[in-house]
């Protein structure tokens, strides 16, 4: 992974890669051997587990909507 901030695509990832969204806009990764990231910004970053609760997370409904929050990410604020 890289650590330019830049939209990943789907073959950056090894199979079996889950992804998910934490409270709205927060897109993370839970590689196969376990380990979270966090793409917010477009840069993956550890992700320490014991943040996330049953409330807070969900698994993505796809990559695509997944990349939509990674996106997002990447705008400047208004």
């Amino acid at each position: 992974m890289s650590d330019d901030p830049r939209l990943p695509s789907a073959s950056d990832f090894a199979p079996g890669t889950g992804f998910y969204i934490k409270e709205w806009d927060v897109p993370l990764v839970q590689v196969p051997d376990g380990a979270w990231f966090n793409w917010y910004g477009g840069k993956p970053a550890p992700f320490e587990v014991k943040f996330l609760r049953v409330d807070n997370n969900s698994r993505a409904d796809s990559f695509e909507q997944w990349l939509e929050i990674v996106a997002a990410s990447l705008k400047p604020p208004a």
